[in-house]
């Protein structure tokens, strides 16, 4: 390893250490989501966002997408249903094997949003327990679903919003910028609970003295 590497390697510890303190558990999915690359952090890190457990019959479960053979599987062949995938693992041994090896058991609820207009519930959180609950033949399975769906949006991480206006200041100082920045802000303005409330607090002409962006951020805040 090499001194650079090294003083990546002690930095990067310092860093998570030094923010360790900021990341409550809905804070970590919200991270974690980022990085994954899936929509957890969208549901579960607003705290506004309420749940009660349910009990929804198996059928009435759509499969949602996970790792890329599953989805051929699942998606492709059984059109993300359950009574398809049942009797395909009944004709195929080999498939039936792979998904027992590779499934989950556990009892633990799965986290779902819907029901859509046909009464079909989508999974969030849970597709290997809900393959396992389908395996076993289970007739029910509980959930988690939100209780105020619609009435609150999701909140995105402060470095979405700061990616973009740093991106601005450092590559994109022109009239062209200007709009870019202004409407990518006012699309995620529209979009996260939370973007608002950033503009106003956490860049403001305090944090962010520049005042093309400050220029940029009023016209995006409006009358909000």
């Amino acid at each position: 390893m090499s001194k650079f590497e090294k003083y990546i390697k002690d930095l990067s510890n310092h860093e998570v250490k030094r923010t360790e303190k900021f990341l409550t558990p809905r804070n970590k999915i919200l991270v974690y989501a980022g990085i994954n690359l899936n929509w957890l952090g969208d549901y579960l890190a607003n705290p506004n966002i309420k749940y009660k457990k349910v009990v929804i019959p198996v059928e009435k479960i759509l499969f949602t997408g996970t790792g890329v053979e599953w989805n051929k599987i699942l998606i492709d062949k059984c059109e993300r249903k359950v009574e398809k995938f049942k009797e395909l693992v009944e004709k195929d041994e080999k498939i039936k094997e792979r998904f027992l090896k590779e499934t989950s058991f556990t009892n633990d609820p799965l986290l779902v949003r819907g029901p859509d207009e046909n009464g079909f519930y989508k999974i969030i959180d849970g597709m290997h327990r809900f393959v396992g609950a389908v395996l076993k033949n289970k007739k029910n399975i509980e959930a988690y679903i939100a209780i105020n769906d619609g009435k609150h949006l999701p909140i995105c991480e402060p470095h979405v919003v700061y990616d973009l206006i740093r991106g601005f200041q450092r590559n994109a100082q022109d009239k062209q910028g200007e709009i870019e920045l202004y409407h990518s802000l006012k699309l995620l303005s529209r979009t996260y609970e939370n973007v608002t409330t950033l503009l106003k607090t956490r860049f403001n002409s305090e944090r962010i003295p520049d005042e093309k962006v400050q220029k940029i951020l009023k016209r995006v805040l409006g009358n909000k």
